[in-house]
């Protein structure tokens, strides 16, 4: 293609597809639709060595180069998990409040994402936490103090791409204040524009102000301060005029997945892609429905043809597209032992306790331990998970070396009283009894558990925050209460070695939760 011809309108699409291979019906989608990027998720990747084969086929399959991208965000955000490290979250970091451990996990992620091929890794998320009934970010935010947050994303982003993979800033122009998930339904904000703006619009200033080598991903939201009217995701007021006028932003704008319930519920896809690509997103994600997709390259072509999509700021964002296209280093896969010992360190110095008055801890090794846990399921809708032993993982942790009886339970999130007040009654044979939660935030009946527990077994009660740490607003007063903000395996270590007395949790909440 010359410079003065104009790429399909279909160049503009991110596409997401279903099996582990790249398939003949794949490379049919690509050359029909144009499309110049294709995301990963879970469905679609085994292992690192299946990843780094997948992404060579899928470059095989059209003449032009491929963006291709992932969600490797770290705590409850990872589409990869086997052969590389799965690290501790923002949070995590927010709490170790560490930039040279920010710097190094971006470097390590970067390092194992470039060898399997992967050109720009749709993290890290900057969006500020300031409202902890938020839904949507929680965990994956650094916190709510943007000073903090810059540090610890500018170190992340340096890391990576150190390595040479390309970092994407999520979710402009911000829902951490949200209180509506955008996978399921449309956030408004009706907050004053300036308290808004600080802090923020402002972390996003900060980073990506007159950067033409990093990518920023919008969010499904109304902020009625900047327009009144329409999300984030088709207002030319926020993705062109706050954002390319007012800070300059020369890089990579992507739309968040427009098959999302905040748009799909309201919109058709294909005319959402075509409304998000004129009002300045370079690239709009479809990430689940061929058929959409199709349509969607349609109806770009026709915004072309038509003239609701600009040329000219077309062929710019196809310029853009391709500057961050093939850009990995690929080469041998990377030896993860050296991120998993990282992990293992962050989480380490990312325990909270938010409080012991009754000194029960540390557990002694004679003391009869009863672990209550509740069964991983999804929060938000972006989380994906591979299966795992978790009943076989708690034992192992604390089990041993320990010589009081140690007994780990299971349980459902959704528990009914019959059930919790069964479990009151085992629990009350027991010297310690760690309940560990998921959700409670988000589940009546994760409340109800809690509330129920802390009434009764206070004497005995050790609470963990497992999922959410936002759950801590229903722990009364009077409760041992602590926190990893986060489930990985080496969180869940971090946690039994404050429990059994090998370690001390020393690091602050760094987002406001009262």
């Amino acid at each position: 293609m010359n410079k003065h011809e104009i790429p399909p309108g279909g160049a503009r699409l991110m596409v997401g597809f279903d099996g582990v291979e790249a398939t003949e019906e794949l490379g049919e989608l690509l050359l029909e639709t144009g499309a110049r990027s294709v995301i990963l998720f879970t469905r679609n990747l085994v292992d690192a060595a299946q990843a780094q084969e997948l992404i060579a086929g899928i470059r095989e399959l059209v003449p032009w180069p491929l963006l291709i991208a992932i969600d490797q965000e770290g705590g409850c955000v990872v589409r990869l998990t086997r052969g590389v490290t799965v690290f501790p979250g923002n949070m995590a970091l927010g709490a170790a409040g560490d930039p040279s451990l920010a710097l190094a996990q971006g470097r390590e992620s970067g390092r194992q994402l470039s060898a399997i091929g992967v050109d720009l890794n749709l993290a890290p998320v900057v969006d500020l936490q300031t409202n902890p009934r938020n839904p949507g970010i929680g965990i994956r935010s650094f916190g709510s103090h943007r000073a903090q947050a810059l540090a610890l994303a500018r170190a992340y982003i340096d890391g990576h791409m150190e390595e040479g993979v390309g970092c994407c800033l999520k979710h402009f122009p911000g829902k951490g204040a949200a209180s509506v998930d955008a996978h399921i339904d449309l956030p408004v904000l009706d907050l004053p524009v300036e308290e808004f703006r600080d802090p923020h619009i402002e972390i996003f200033r900060d980073l990506c102000e007159g950067r033409e080598d990093i990518a920023l991903m919008s969010t499904h939201i109304v902020v009625k301060g900047l327009d009144g009217e329409n999300p984030a995701t088709f207002s030319r007021a926020v993705m062109h005029g706050l954002l390319r006028e007012e800070l300059g932003f020369r890089g990579l704008s992507i739309a968040d997945d427009l098959e999302m319930g905040a748009i799909a519920k309201y919109h058709e896809v294909p005319e959402a892609a075509l409304r998000a690509a004129a009002v300045g997103h370079d690239l709009v994600p479809i990430c689940h429905s061929s058929e959409a997709q199709r349509a969607a390259a349609q109806a770009l072509q026709r915004g072309l043809s038509e003239g609701s999509l600009d040329p000219e700021e077309h062929r710019a964002a196809c310029a853009r597209i391709a500057a961050f296209s093939a850009r990995s280093r690929g080469g041998p896969l990377v030896d993860p032992s050296e991120g998993d010992r990282l992990a293992a360190e962050i989480a380490q110095r990312a325990v909270h306790l938010f409080a012991d008055p009754q000194g029960l801890l540390p557990i002694q090794g004679e003391q009869s331990l009863l672990v209550l846990a509740t069964e991983p399921f999804s929060v938000v809708g972006v989380e994906e998970e591979a299966e795992q032993d978790f009943a076989g993982m708690l034992k192992r942790l604390f089990a041993s070396p320990r010589s009081g009886l140690t007994e780990v339970r299971t349980l459902g999130a959704e528990l009914n009283e019959e059930g919790v007040g069964e479990l009151l009654e085992a629990a009350k044979g027991f010297d310690r009894v760690v309940l560990m939660t998921w959700n409670a935030l988000g589940i009546s009946a994760q409340r109800f558990l809690l509330e129920e527990f802390s009434r009764n077994l206070r004497d005995r009660l050790v609470v963990v925050h497992s999922r959410n740490p936002f759950d801590q607003i229903f722990v009364p007063n009077g409760v041992t209460a602590l926190t990893a903000f986060g489930y990985r395996i080496g969180q869940f270590e971090a946690i039994a070695a404050v429990l059994l007395g090998r370690a001390r949790a020393q690091a602050p909440f760094p987002a406001e939760w009262k």
